[in-house]
């Protein structure tokens, strides 16, 4: 019935797909060069701690998605908008996995986001 009820899948591809380069391009544009490589170090950060916890579990990212809520709510009350600009990045990226091949555009994005500010990254772990 007018597809109220069918597949959601394209649309949360087409949304995935387009809100990881928005969200990038806004830290960008409102954010001190400080806050932007803090959300770039901090996206690197948790998305291994996320692979590392969650990569024998078959609901792994799903409750990697609801950990990441919690964290993302609780960033928002503290005016963390580093933070915030991560962990929505992170569930982005989870959920581009999740998708696969077709979210490739929004994993890509993220990952150049993170590779422009490697370089800053602490060495010796």
């Amino acid at each position: 019935m007018f597809g109220l009820f069918g597949d959601k899948t394209k649309r949360d591809i087409r949304q995935i797909n387009k809100a990881a380069p928005e969200i990038i391009e806004y830290a960008h544009q409102c954010f001190r060069n400080e806050m932007v490589r803090d959300s770039a170090l901090l996206i690197r950060e948790h998305l291994d701690r996320v692979h590392a916890i969650y990569k024998d579990d078959p609901l792994g990212p799903k409750r990697a998605i609801a950990e990441y809520k919690n964290l993302h709510r609780k960033a928002r009350q503290r005016h963390d908008d580093a933070a915030l600009t991560a962990f929505t990045l992170v569930m982005i990226y989870v959920r581009a996995e999740i998708q696969g091949e077709a979210c490739a555009p929004a994993r890509q994005a993220i990952e150049e986001f993170m590779a422009q500010w490697a370089h800053a990254a602490p060495k010796g772990d």
